[in-house]
């Protein structure tokens, strides 16, 4: 008898392996952005999503899309996801079809491997528009990582580009925290085995999907994804925000010190890596402004104003659509030193669809 039931258990979890991710909706995988909680829990989560991005693709036969890749201003942080830049972008007349990976916390390295990615799931990358801030460029001290997320994909597709990271990651270790066997174990298991086995790689989103169909049959809206409300900065408690300036990762990344735009910088070898890859395709590159009513005390600052410059003049000289979006958003519009408010996205959105509909061929790629 138990001879007879193993090969149906084997047919029974092949089936299983092959089926649940037909079974998800498309609201679990993705909803105008990435699901905070779900990518948190395990960036190998993103997986799923591209495989979703790569039969959405292929079933609509989708030709000019657009990738949004970026940080937590291009995720629309703290808003939700209907309040995010791509959600704004949709709503543009005669839009092409917009996907937004962007992540909080992202780095360029980041969104080099996300382009990697993306090409070995048969995704096209011709049209990307890129998010990067001036804290994007500043020096790191040792215990600030090159890459937040994806490191060890960018092992596995470009060992030659992840060197850098590697060299940084062993400069860390000093500062790495002790951890538990426990979570170690679990870690080493989400990054290294349960991408290949389905059940578990889709198990996220399924206790999504779940949870959806749960409020749908109880006639409930869809859930907030806020990562906060959404607040003016100027409506906050002053003292709060006067101890937010005093912190040491806030102005190291608004520091006046003289910026390093050569290759040694990682950031300018991350940037320098995606704009040769997307040599011959359409590339936006969109610095994202800050709030100087607040900054005041550190954008005005002779080294400041003179990086700010510096960097301006070398992305506007790389073959790449560039906007700068310094000062051309109200400080009104600001939740704090760089996030905004729902309609500060929407601003930025219609900004970017502005300029591209007038890029015509000043800077032909």
């Amino acid at each position: 008898m138990k001879n007879k039931t193993v090969p149906y258990l084997v047919v029974y979890l092949l089936l299983i392996n092959f089926l649940l991710p037909y079974t998800i909706s498309a609201d679990a995988f993705y909803h105008k952005r990435l699901s905070y909680p779900i990518i948190i829990n395990n960036p190998r989560n993103i997986d799923p999503v591209i495989k979703y991005m790569k039969q959405k693709v292929d079933r609509e036969k989708a030709k000019n899309y657009f990738i949004l890749l970026g940080d937590s201003v291009f995720y629309g942080s703290p808003g939700n996801s209907d309040q995010s830049i791509s959600a704004y972008l949709e709503q543009m007349p005669e839009h092409p079809l917009v996907f937004n990976l962007s992540f909080p916390g992202s780095q360029l390295g980041d969104l080099y491997t996300l382009l990697l990615m993306l090409d070995k799931n048969g995704i096209s990358t011709d049209h990307v528009i890129l998010n990067v801030r001036y804290a994007s460029f500043v020096p790191r001290v040792p215990y600030q990582p090159i890459m937040s997320w994806w490191a060890d994909r960018l092992r596995k597709e470009d060992p030659e580009a992840y060197l850098i990271v590697k060299a940084q990651e062993e400069e860390r270790a000093a500062y790495s925290k002790y951890e538990k066997p426990y979570d170690w174990l679990q870690g080493t298991l989400k990054k290294y085995v349960y991408p290949y086995i389905t059940l578990m790689a889709y198990l996220d989103y399924y206790q999504k999907y779940v949870d959806l169909q749960w409020d749908k049959w109880r006639n409930q809206a869809m859930p907030d994804d806020s990562l906060a409300q959404p607040e003016p900065w100027y409506t906050k408690d002053s003292e709060a925000l006067s101890d937010m300036l005093q912190q040491a990762q806030l102005k190291a990344a608004f520091t006046n010190l003289p910026l390093n735009l050569t290759d040694s910088n990682p950031d300018i070898y991350f940037t320098k890596q995606i704009i040769e890859h997307q040599k011959g395709k359409e590339t936006w590159v969109v610095l994202a402004g800050t709030n100087h009513t607040y900054m005041k005390e550190f954008v005005n600052q002779p080294g400041y104003v003179e990086n700010m410059k510096r960097l301006d003049d070398f992305l506007s000289q790389q073959p790449i659509h560039y906007l700068n979006l310094e000062g051309q958003i109200s400080d009104q519009l600001f939740t704090d030193f760089t996030h905004l408010m729902p309609e500060g996205y929407r601003l930025m959105a219609q900004l970017i669809w502005d300029a591209y509909g007038q890029r015509g061929a000043a800077k032909p790629l």
